[in-house]
């Protein structure tokens, strides 16, 4: 299973940020808890959600990109190109599906990575084009290796179906309960703020 490093990173600082918020808001008082809590809980749980939470999922039956609000699963015969322009994204016939787990580079690695993709190994990028995103040690490049590797894989061993990608399902679960909950506390958030 992949995550981003960098993304869970980012959630740690979240919750260590919330943790502080909520002794803050301890320390001052019980008036204050009604009003700050929700809110400090509401960024927890988007840091869970949005950044910890998010994956990708390889086995021999499917790609599964578990994102923020749904998650996808990707029969191999379905798959046409894995692209990593804006972020890791399995592309099929009838859509193209990002991975929120593996995002593209940002502007200073793209910078520093020129020298890299002169020397990358042609294989690393879709269609012969080497880009930043496509490297090994990007978020998106890593987690395209380990997909484009297991296809590769597959289709050598004849275990994917060729041609019927058009007719292929794709599922997509939507994760209800987290859309819920994240609604609910954004509501509390703000009736606390606003009537705290």
């Amino acid at each position: 299973m992949f995550h981003s490093r960098f993304n869970q990173v980012v959630a740690i600082i979240i919750w260590i940020l919330c943790l502080a918020g909520a002794i803050a808001v301890a320390v001052a008082g019980f008036e204050s808890a009604g009003e700050y809590l929700p809110s400090v809980a509401l960024f927890a749980f988007i840091g869970w959600a949005g950044l910890w939470r998010p994956s990708i999922k390889v086995d021999d039956s499917a790609v599964t990109l578990v994102n923020v609000l749904s998650s996808v699963q990707i029969p191999w015969p379905a798959i046409i190109q894995i692209d990593t322009r804006y972020a890791l994204t399995v592309v099929t016939p009838n859509h193209k599906f990002p991975a929120t787990a593996a995002p593209a580079p940002g502007r200073l690695t793209t910078v520093f990575s020129r020298k890299e993709v002169g020397r990358a190994n042609s294989q690393v990028g879709s269609d012969g084009r080497i880009r930043p995103s496509d490297l090994p040690h990007t978020d998106s490049g890593a987690a395209a290796m380990i997909i484009r590797n297991k296809w590769e894989r597959l289709q050598k061993e004849d275990r994917i179906e060729i041609g019927v990608a058009d007719e292929t399902p794709v599922t997509r679960i939507w994760h209800s309960t987290t859309i819920v909950a994240g609604c609910l506390l954004a509501a509390l958030a703000i009736v606390a703020l606003l009537y705290g």
